[in-house]
């Protein structure tokens, strides 16, 4: 895990920060000695949960707002050192159920916020959360940096636009920002009550509650799978590297693994559940991008990162976190 010491005293702005990764990258903040201004706006089917913060809260400043408002957020980006901006909206389904929501949240209240952030203090580190989403349906793997950008989804559009917002403030006004294109990710804190992020959750929750877990098809297509902790990582690093500004990296994992596999792990290590194999709904099958994993060469060479959570491991940690807190999270 990645010493967050150089954070000691040090400003940081966390959109998103209740949310799943947002709330554990604060939980690192604050106990190494940062001053941590969360932006929040708790849109209910975000994952924004106050409990995120349980053991720190009282370290925290929370504001809860949209990014895009400009009076309640701007007082804390004009003093930040380092601005971790993990707002959104990150299903696929509700992204094509309703585009012009994604569309508000993903990108028009993001270029609202980078505005914000190049007219008061363009001299922040700016770290934006992308997706390997984007990518679509691989035309090769594991996919680097350098394959085509082909979402299937609008969630990947708006996400790909405000990756590229960054990366031109980065290239045209010498901004410090850059993009993590993240892949699967797990871990406490996580929302579990509906598929809203990703299916791993859900297999924890249902195996947890000795209820079936659905995988879609045979379950054969491949994942990487990240802890938390390591994306947490790989964010403190791409803030502090002075080499990474203007680039999108991706972040991956060794050992990719199909959701039959996934699945099965998890039942195994939560003795209770059981996985069963069910047709493709056909919203699913449409947006499914088949296999996939990534090749993370390019954030080992700028950041110094990569993986050191096995999916055993970081499961096992996982299911401990819910099996105490799991009402927290229904």
């Amino acid at each position: 895990m990645t010493d967050l010491a150089a954070f000691r005293n040090r400003n940081c702005v966390v959109t998103g920060g209740l949310g799943f990764i947002g709330s554990n990258l604060v939980q690192r903040l604050v106990r190494a000695g940062a001053n941590v201004v969360v932006v929040d706006a708790l849109v209910p089917t975000h994952g924004g949960n106050s409990k995120n913060l349980a053991g720190v809260e009282r370290d925290v400043q929370i504001v809860v707002a949209s990014i895009a408002d400009s009076a309640a957020v701007a007082p804390h980006v004009v003093r930040a050192d380092h601005i971790f901006n993990l707002a959104g909206q990150v299903s696929h389904l509700d992204s094509m159920e309703d585009p012009l929501r994604d569309l508000e949240y993903n990108t028009t209240s993001q270029l609202a916020f980078l505005e914000l952030v190049r007219r008061t203090n363009p001299d922040a580190a700016v770290v934006y959360s992308s997706t390997r989403q984007l990518y679509g349906k691989p035309r090769y793997l594991p996919v680097d940096e350098a394959h085509a950008v082909e979402p299937v989804d609008i969630n990947g559009i708006c996400k790909y636009a405000t990756e590229q917002f960054h990366l031109l403030d980065a290239r045209v006004h010498g901004m410090r920002a850059c993009a993590l294109r993240i892949t699967n990710v797990y871990g406490p804190r996580q929302r579990i009550k509906d598929d809203k992020q990703g299916f791993l959750g859900i297999f924890v929750r249902r195996a947890l509650k000795s209820e079936p877990i659905t995988v879609y098809g045979d379950g054969g297509q491949l994942r990487d799978c990240l802890h938390v902790d390591d994306v947490v990582s790989a964010l403190a690093l791409a803030a502090t590297s002075p080499d990474v500004a203007g680039h999108v990296v991706n972040l991956g994992h060794p050992d990719p693994m199909s959701v039959r596999e996934a699945a099965e792990t998890i039942v195994r290590i939560a003795g209770s559940g059981r996985v069963e194999l069910v047709p493709w709904p056909r919203d699913h099958e449409i947006i499914d991008i088949g296999d996939y994993y990534g090749d993370y060469s390019l954030a080992e060479r700028l950041l110094g990162w990569k993986p050191a959570i096995t999916f055993a491991d970081g499961m096992s940690d996982t299911v401990e976190y819910y099996r105490e807190h799991l009402p927290w999270y229904l």
